[in-house]
């Protein structure tokens, strides 16, 4: 006995599997570069949080080179997630 056939993807480009999947949402796919995006995202906020809870007073040059250099990061994440419309993966208001 033949097993039935599934019917066909409804988006185009969409394989089956990728159709069960999201239409189960169990998972989202994502490019290599996004996650490495969300990934940079998250270490350089997290370290930009630490270096501006401390007093400017009491900081070294190495310290606001971290800042600066967080703060790149953070921008240069954002504009790779947004040019692909993953913004939302870093939950930044638009």
């Amino acid at each position: 006995m033949t097993a039935p056939a599934r019917p066909a993807a409804t988006q185009p480009g969409l394989s089956e599997a990728d159709r069960l999947a999201h239409e189960a949402g169990s998972y989202v796919r994502v490019t290599p570069e996004v996650t490495r995006a969300v990934a940079v995202y998250e270490v350089a906020s997290a370290r930009y949080a630490e270096l501006a809870a401390k007093d400017a007073r009491t900081m070294s040059g190495a310290d606001f080179d971290s800042l600066a250099l967080a703060q790149d990061r953070m921008a240069e994440a954002r504009a790779t997630l947004t040019s692909v419309g993953q913004l939302h993966l870093i939950e930044v208001a638009s």
